[in-house]
């Protein structure tokens, strides 16, 4: 009976591990990947996007449909700069027929380079 109590725990500790470690999974914007959500925020035109950006505060959330087709909710932790959104998250976007914005180019070691798979 121990040893049952011994895998049940064991098991338990593996798949625990294993969700905590996917929901700290890196992930790099590509170009390609179109933005729909900023924090709860739905994204139609850039104009929705660098606004969302320029207002969001330290840490924002950003949802993601990739090049391959997968769906992901990303956490970001964004630079100081209130001035310049660009400079602020490191990324450049171009529009996606209202359906979110499309990553056109990311900066190097930029927030967008940055990012943590939240989903």
């Amino acid at each position: 009976m121990e040893y049952v109590k011994s895998i049940v725990a064991t098991m338990t500790l593996l798949l625990v591990g294993r969700g905590l470690a996917e929901a700290s999974e890196p992930y790099c914007l590509q170009r390609g990947d179109v933005i729909t959500h900023v924090n709860t925020l739905d994204i139609h035109r850039i104009k929705d996007f660098w606004k969302a950006i320029k207002h969001s505060e330290q840490t924002m959330y950003l949802t993601v449909q990739t090049t391959n087709g997968a769906k992901k909710v990303l956490h970001v932790q964004l630079n100081q700069h209130k001035n310049g959104a660009v400079a602020r998250f490191g990324a450049d976007v171009g529009s996606n027929q209202l359906q979110g914005v499309k990553v056109t180019h990311v900066r190097r070691n930029s927030p967008a380079t940055r990012c943590q798979v939240t989903n």
